[in-house]
């Protein structure tokens, strides 16, 4: 209530109580009229009562008054310093508020989690002491403790040093200052982001261009800075009206400096307050987001979207995070979202706090990287020219065969297949006719074999066929097989044509004393005893 609207109606109160006073004594008490005792033939004692009732009357107006103003003015300020308090508890990254002199003023949740230092082990304190290792004291004291000119040079500059947490351990991190002035002195809001897990991955990425021989280039994310959030410790007892409009001003400031999209969303799902960068993402203006529900006003839809992060703290009133591929305007990103709740009375969700980060070029180096290695692997594995295993690979799966056949007390054939005179091809017509014969070979091989057998080039003219669950005379079938789909090959030399065939050596295991050296030992010399036969055939042998 203003102070001209207590003065009227502490002067219409005096007024009524006057004329009550009058009006009672003359109907109950007589001696005279209403005018007699309103306004003449008054006693000096009667005037005298009247006048302290009518001043008891007055003064118990303008106290309800400045009880009710103060009462109004203490609600509407608790409730701005609980949002400005839940929003500074929701950052991830720590918030550290110094004086002029360096000393630690307040010290949020996320710094705790960081440096391991508990609010009341640091406030108070040289934030020098707390955080610096002794080598770069200096640099912590040029930093957080110069002449006030130098410091506000310095707001809104990313600075990168290490911090000491209460374990003695050392993190890298990232520090951005910004001045206020708080009561006629000067203080600092510092913002600390952890970036260990940046320099990490930074590191492991070197390795890999290290290891793959410059294969990938190494794309590096740089966050954002995020925010220059700044906090203060409030007497709620002892606060004005001049302090409660300080700090909503206060609390717009910080709202408005975040650089990554955020957004408070009430019970029902309407957007109450956001930043420029939400609105920018969705190209929204302000008055098509404030006060809109989010899923009408982004999505054009009449309920929440489905798995909707913000409905899902609501439910369970616990900070969520997702990575999600949200279709802005600009085209398709991923975002990692991050919600965080907002308690009412009786520990209820009345807000949601969302904050929003573009990790678009993060899953585009993930997914780059997995190509590479999914690349590497084929590499590692592949014989380029034919495009079957290599040795190496057919050796792997032989010996993983062989296990699988002696636990399982199954049947396991190999073939290996030799290129019949490839020697006189080669100097014949040359060593591109003889790629073309492997080529056509290996197709023919490729294309003649079941789902499960396993094909691959053995060494320079001989291939390698690994038969799971195949009895040594099922093998010898599918080898006479293979043997005569390559004799009815034909190669274009010029002006002749080249005939193909392949000697065919079959061997069968397993007992548990078998291995990768005897079965193959004694598949070449069943492909050896087809070579002295005369070629063009298959020779089958069991151990």
């Amino acid at each position: 209530m203003t102070k001209k609207k207590t003065a009227f109606v502490a002067a219409l109160a005096g007024i009524i109580v006057w004329f009550s006073d009058a009006a009672v004594t003359a109907l109950l008490f007589g001696g005279g009229s209403l005018n007699d005792h309103a306004f003449t033939g008054l006693a000096a004692r009667d005037l005298y009562y009247r006048g302290m009732i009518i001043a008891c009357v007055v003064g118990m107006v303008f106290v309800l008054s400045r009880a009710m103003t103060r009462t109004v003015s203490q609600e509407t300020f608790h409730d701005s310093i609980g949002t400005l308090l839940a929003i500074t508890n929701a950052a991830r990254d720590a918030i550290i508020m110094i004086d002029d002199r360096g000393v630690i003023t307040f010290w949020n949740p996320a710094a705790e989690r960081i440096f391991g230092y508990g609010a009341h082990e640091t406030i108070g304190n040289d934030i020098c002491g707390i955080l610096a290792p002794i080598r770069l004291m200096g640099s912590y004291r040029e930093l957080f403790c110069p002449r006030q000119h130098e410091r506000d040079g310095a707001a809104g500059n990313a600075i990168e040093l290490t911090a000491r947490t209460s374990g003695g351990a050392e993190v890298p991190v990232e520090i951005s200052l910004s001045s206020l002035q708080l009561k006629g002195r000067s203080h600092s809001v510092c913002l600390m982001r952890d970036v260990s897990g940046r320099k990490r991955t930074n590191e492991e990425l070197r390795a890999h261009r290290e290891k793959l021989e410059c294969l990938v280039e190494a794309r590096t994310e740089e966050l954002k800075m995020s925010n220059d959030l700044l906090q203060k410790e409030i007497d709620d007892r002892s606060r004005t009206e001049e302090e409660l409009f300080r700090s909503e001003t206060f609390l717009n400031t910080i709202f408005d400096s975040f650089h990554d999209p955020f957004s408070i969303m009430d019970s029902s799902f309407r957007i109450i307050k956001f930043n420029d960068a939400y609105a920018r993402m969705w190209n929204k203006l302000s008055k098509d987001l404030g006060g809109k529900k989010c899923h009408e006003a982004l999505h054009s839809r009449p309920s929440t979207c489905r798995d909707c992060i913000v409905e899902k703290t609501f439910q369970s009133g616990d900070p969520c995070a997702q990575e999600r591929l949200l279709q802005l305007p600009g085209g398709e990103a991923w975002m990692e979202i991050y919600t965080y709740p907002i308690f009412g009375p009786g520990n209820v969700v009345t807000h949601v706090v969302e904050y929003s980060r573009d990790i678009t070029d993060r899953k585009k180096e993930e997914e780059e990287k997995k190509e590479l290695i999914r690349t590497l692997n084929h590499l590692s594995t592949t014989d380029p020219l034919t495009e079957l295993y290599n040795r190496r690979a057919l050796n792997d799966r032989l010996r993983h065969e062989i296990d699988r056949a002696v636990r399982y007390d199954d049947d396991l054939s190999l073939i290996l297949c030799d290129v019949d005179r490839f020697k006189l091809i080669n100097d014949t017509f040359g060593h591109t006719m003889g790629d073309r014969a492997l080529i056509s070979i290996a197709e023919t091989l490729r294309r003649s074999l079941r789902k499960p057998d396993i094909v691959g080039r053995y060494g320079g003219d001989e291939f390698m066929i690994i038969l799971p669950a195949t009895s040594l005379e099922g093998a010898k079938n599918l080898a006479n097989k293979l043997r005569t789909s390559v004799e009815q090959l034909e190669l274009d030399a010029e002006a002749e044509k080249i005939k193909l065939s392949i000697s065919i050596g079959v061997a069968s295991c397993c007992e548990p004393v078998e291995n990768i050296d005897t079965l193959v030992a004694l598949a070449d010399t069943a492909l050896y005893a087809s070579k002295e036969a005369g070629r063009n055939r298959v020779t089958a042998m069991r151990r």
